[in-house]
């Protein structure tokens, strides 16, 4: 896994995929600091990858008025949802127990 510009997060479906225990501190001392980008909703703390398998993945949480802890993890293209955080979790070395909630649940 690698980390990409946010700007390569283009295209669709957009995919949630999970919901991931994790602070912005932990993100940025792991993979350098956020990118922000905005959407209709607002600014978003941004961090994209490339997962092994080239899907492209991203952790993002809103500013100013996030609703829940922790980082959205999303994905593109019409992917296997689970095996996209399977991958995720074990590319980054995250334990399991850091999912609040995924998208098949």
């Amino acid at each position: 896994m690698r980390r990409v510009e946010a700007t390569s997060f283009r295209g669709s479906p957009q995919q949630y995929v999970a919901q991931i225990r994790v602070t912005t501190e932990e993100v940025e001392d792991r993979w350098g600091p956020s990118e922000l980008t905005q959407d209709d909703l607002g600014e978003w703390f941004t961090f994209v990858f490339a997962l092994n398998g080239g899907i492209l993945a991203a952790l993002v949480r809103e500013l100013d008025n996030a609703p829940a802890p922790g980082y959205i993890l999303t994905a593109i293209g019409g992917v296997n949802l689970n095996q996209v955080l399977e991958d995720f979790l074990a590319e980054c070395s995250l334990d399991s127990e850091r999912v609040l909630h995924r998208a098949t649940e």
